[in-house]
C-alpha cells in the first residue's frame, strides 16, 4: 500500500497564526494551493480516498479535480483534534510543545488529547493495512498524520 497524505489548502486564520475553528473556510490562495496539488495527485493514480468530515477538507478534495470514479470515504477518525477553548487564539499566546505534546492533558485539560488523536488515529491506519492492501491511497486532512508519520512525500518515516 501506498499512502499519501495531503491536508487542507490555507486559511486566513492559518495565515494570521490563528487556532481556526473547524467551521473555517479556504482562502483564495488555499483554494489555488488545491488546485494546484491536485494536479499532481491526478498523476498518481490513486486508488482511494479517505478523508475527514471537516468542510475544509471535503472542499479541498473537490478542488483536486480527481476522477470522479474514484472512491471517496468520510472517516470520523481523520477529524482534526478539537480544539475547544482555543480555537480562534494566536499560536504565540500558547506553549506550542505542551500544546501539541502526547502528555498535552496535563497543561491544557479543556482540548481533546494528544494520547486521544494518537489513538484513533492508530486504530484507523491499522484498520486501513488490512483493508487497502496493494492499492494507492490518498488520506485527505488531518495534521496529526504528518506530525506522526512524517512529511515525506508518499512514505512514513
Amino acid at each position: 500500500m501506498e499512502i499519501y497524505v495531503v491536508r487542507h489548502g490555507e486559511t486566513e486564520s492559518g495565515k494570521n497564526k490563528i487556532i481556526a475553528d473547524i467551521k473555517e473556510p479556504l482562502n483564495t490562495n488555499g483554494i489555488q494551493q488545491a488546485k494546484n496539488i491536485g494536479k499532481e495527485l491526478c498523476e498518481l493514480n490513486i486508488d482511494v480516498v479517505y478523508y475527514s468530515p471537516i468542510e475544509r477538507a471535503e472542499h479541498t478534495l473537490k478542488l483536486f479535480n480527481l476522477n470522479d470514479k474514484i472512491p471517496t470515504i468520510v472517516d470520523e477518525r481523520l477529524k482534526e483534534r478539537n480544539m475547544g477553548i482555543y480555537e480562534n487564539v494566536k499560536f504565540d499566546a500558547l506553549d506550542w510543545e505542551k500544546f501539541w505534546g502526547y502528555d498535552s492533558e496535563q497543561s491544557y485539560s479543556e482540548l481533546e488529547s494528544m494520547k486521544s488523536v494518537y489513538k484513533r488515529v492508530s486504530n484507523f491506519l491499522e484498520e486501513l493495512k488490512l483493508k487497502e492492501k496493494n492499492k494507492k491511497v490518498l488520506l485527505k486532512y488531518l495534521y496529526i498524520l504528518t506530525w506522526r508519520y512524517g512529511k515525506q512525500k508518499g512514505q512514513f518515516v
